[in-house]
């Protein structure tokens, strides 16, 4: 029996906010990323207009999830499954919700984020979706997961 499973969907409401300044706004219902020092990803983010207002002139909004995959693992072997063909020390238990990582896994980039103890979402561009798909499967069918 598998210890993690595995869901992808397209990244959909992805929304990239680049900031001038360090002072992030409201971002309101959306959950906000930090992806680097100055931009956040705001992940489900629906109607963004009231983040754009509160920006004002201090960054931009850029939709990226048309282009993005998103793979939901679920379950305590989530942290295995991300090691196999990474280079990101995933088992790491300070690694958690809030946090964001960006890496490679099986030469393709990728960006972990931890939503909980027992699951983590790592989005990818939709045409490497193939390759990773055909890695994890195999990976929990021979129980490294």
């Amino acid at each position: 029996m598998a210890d993690v499973a595995l869901t992808f969907a397209p990244a959909g409401d992805v929304v990239a906010v680049d900031l001038w300044s360090n002072l992030a706004p409201d971002f309101g219902t959306a959950r906000a990323v930090r992806v680097e020092p100055r931009r956040w990803w705001l992940i489900d983010a629906g109607d963004i207009a009231a983040i754009a207002d509160a920006m004002r002139d201090d960054g931009c909004l850029t939709a990226i999830g048309g282009g993005l995959v998103r793979a939901t693992l679920t379950g305590p072997g989530w942290r295995a499954l991300l090691m196999v063909a990474g280079v990101f020390d995933a088992e790491d238990p300070r690694f958690g919700p809030g946090d964001c990582a960006a890496t490679v896994i099986h030469h393709v980039p990728v960006w972990i984020v931890p939503v909980a103890a027992d699951c983590a979402e790592v989005y990818f561009a939709a045409s490497y979706a193939g390759g990773l798909i055909e890695l994890w499967s195999a990976a929990i069918s021979r129980g490294l997961a």
